[in-house]
Parts: C-alpha cells; structure tokens; sequence
C-alpha cells in the first residue's frame, strides 16, 4: 500500500467528515440491500453487527460488512460503498474494531492508520497514521492504541508502545513503551493493562503492563504466561487474558508441517484488588474470544491441541460475581459443525445469539449465526478472513 497516498486522503478527511446521527430515521446507508440471510428483527436493540475482515496480508484488500438487523439482510463492503472517493479502500490488515461514542474505530495494521467511522451509515472521519498498530480501547476522553513500534520478525527484541490519541482533535498526545509486540488492550478505572506477546522474539514474553492512565507510565508488570493475546475486562474491573501457548513446527516425510504443542493455549485473570494475583482457568483453550455484557466471557479453541487433533471448543466462562463451573460443549456434533476455522466470536447480551467468523484465508469466509444452544439462525459470505465483529 502507498502509505503517503493514503495520508494525504487522511488529512483531508479531517474536513470533508459529516455524518448521520443515530437518531435519524433514515441512514445513508439504507439503500444498501446486500442479501436477504435472516428474518429481520424489529425489536432488536441493536441496529447492526460490524464484520471486519482482515483480508490478506499486504494485499490491501480488507473490508467492512455489517447484518442489518432490522431486515435481516448482510451488506458486503459496506465502507467502499460509503465512500468511493477513498479510492485505496479500507487499507491492509484490518486487526481489531470497537464502537465507541456513536463511532466504529478500525484498527489497520498493515497500513498503519487507525480510521474512525460513523457509526450510523460508515461513512469516514478521520484516518489517524498510528505505527504497527494491533488493538484498541478508550476511557471518556482518549483512546488507547497498541503498537509493535517498528518491530521485525527475527529481528531484535524491540520494545513496543501504547500510543494515546486525543477524541477531541483525533492526534496523538502521548505515548509510553511497554513490552514487545503488545496485543490485547483494555482500560479499567485509572490503570490501562496491555497483554505483551513478544510474537516475534525467539524467547516470547510473558507479562501485562501496568500503565497509569494519569501520568502514561508504566507502574507495574504481571507475570501472566508465554506468548500473551487477547485481553478484555469485565463490568467487574477483572482483567482476562489469553495465551497462545508455545510450540515447535516439524515435517513428515511427506514435507507435511506438524505442530507440536508444548504449552497449550490458555486463559487467565487478574484484578488490582487482589494485588494482581494471577488465576489460571483450567482446561479452557483460547484461539478467539470476547466478554459479553451477560456476564460471560466466551472462547473457541481446539480442545485437543496437545494429541495433535481437532476438537473445535465453545467455553462459557463466567465472570460477573465469579460464581459457576465453566460450560465446555464441542463444536462437532452441533450446527456448529459446520464452522471450518473459527477465527473471531461475538455474543448477543440480549438473546444469546453466537456470531462466529469463518475464515478460509484465501477465498471469502462466511459469517455465522448460532442461537445460544448452537442451532443455525443463518449464515452469510463475508469477506476475506472475517475475524473481528461488533454490535451497535
């Protein structure tokens, strides 16, 4: 991607931005039928599901889709649509989305931007040149933004950075190094914790920075496990965070790659009222996850990484009152069979309905939609390895 190109379009986006509110009746974006999936629902809270899909590596050809509830119908491409005048497109890599204040915010890593969105019909704000970025997050007046800071894979072990943009002028104010290659980000109450992966690194890291949101210093570092991901907090001020595990890559005699796992894939959590005192969740394999406002936090993961097979695994783990026994339920042998690679899930707090993204990392993917006990409501093509989605 020509990044110069594409930040020439961004500064010039700082003044041509409008958008609809989503208090009007009608949106901009309404005349985008898409396909017919699912009978609509009138009555949802919610007016759509974002799919961001990270399309190939350097191949700038990430997309953003969205379920309209409402009718029922999946829009493809819905940000080219939006704006044909952005003739780069979405950019490359898409690596997280979130909703904040009537705004989707997309994180690009490959092209190095953090673009802004209304919400309501996904036209454009601002495109923000953010180095490396992976995730995102916000408190009532910034947003927090993961970085790799420049690292190269095989290369020094080269620390990474949470840069602060400000919501009131969409620049960067501050910024503050923290372990290398940092993933999973999240804000609770006056600390900001950020899950260090050090994905590039011979020797992977192992811990969660401690950042204190009033001064951007780091003030603490949590010894978690190897390899570090996801990380979310729940309504409670607990921090969950995943671990890729470790492994070693082999071939047969037939030049057939094998994984072999020495340490799983892994889920722990942690909170500042027990002095970051570290809890494992047994048993619970974490390849995509996300926390639902129903009080539990969800994952897949393949339940029988260790033996070298496949067992895709929906967990329920509960967070809110920290009460109840994990629910394990394999994939095969439920609707959900039908998923091939999941890759992202997200949860409906209102009727328990499972979004799961399917990637295929070539070809399109499809989107599905599970009700709570795993029967299909429906399912949509998407575009190049759906992964991150969000309700607004």
């Amino acid at each position: 991607m020509n990044k110069f190109a594409l930040l020439v379009f961004s500064m010039a986006a700082l003044v041509v931005t409008a958008g609809c509110s989503k208090e009007e009746t009608t949106s901009r974006d309404a005349d985008l039928a898409g396909v017919n999936v699912a009978v609509g629902e009138k009555k949802s809270p919610f007016s759509k599901l974002f799919v961001l899909n990270e399309g190939g590596f350097q191949k700038n050809n990430s997309t953003l889709d969205f379920f309209r509830f409402s009718d029922g119908n999946y829009v493809s491409d819905a940000f080219g649509s939006m704006n044909p005048a952005v003739v780069q497109g979405l950019g490359d890599t898409g690596n997280d989305i979130a909703i904040h204040d009537g705004k989707i915010w997309l994180v690009m890593n490959g092209s190095g931007f953090v673009h802004a969105l209304d919400a309501s019909d996904e036209t454009i704000i601002v495109s923000i040149p953010v180095p490396d970025p992976r995730y995102i997050a916000f408190d009532d007046s910034h947003a927090y933004v993961s970085s790799y800071a420049g690292a190269i894979y095989g290369g020094d072990a080269k620390k990474g950075k949470v840069y602060r943009i400000s919501l009131s002028n969409y620049r960067i104010d501050g910024e503050v190094e923290v372990g290398c290659q940092p993933e999973g980000i999240a804000v609770v109450g006056n600390e900001i914790f950020v899950a260090n992966s050090g994905g590039y690194n011979w020797v992977h890291e192992n811990t969660v920075s401690v950042i204190d949101r009033a001064t951007l210093k780091v003030t603490s570092s949590v010894e978690v496990a190897s390899n570090l991901h996801f990380l979310a907090a729940d309504s409670n001020g607990t921090v969950w965070v995943s671990s890729y595990g470790e492994s070693a890559w082999t071939q047969d005699d037939d030049g057939n790659w094998i994984q072999n796992m020495s340490e799983p894939m892994g889920l722990f959590s942690f909170s500042n009222k027990n002095g970051y005192g570290v809890t494992p969740v047994n048993n619970v394999h974490v390849s995509c996850m996300t926390i639902c406002d129903d009080g539990y936090l969800y994952a897949i993961g393949n339940a029988a990484e260790m033996t070298g097979g496949y067992d895709n695994t929906l967990y329920k783990v509960p967070v809110a009152g920290g009460a109840g026994a994990v629910t394990a339920v394999s994939l095969p042998g439920t609707d959900a069979s039908r998923v091939g690679n999941p890759y992202g899930i997200c949860v409906n707090p209102r009727n328990g309905d499972i979004y799961i993204a399917d990637a295929d990392y070539t070809a399109p993917g499809k989107v599905w939609c599970f009700t709570k006990d795993l029967k299909l409501k429906w399912s949509a093509v998407a575009g190049i390895i759906p992964a991150h989605m969000a309700l607004y």
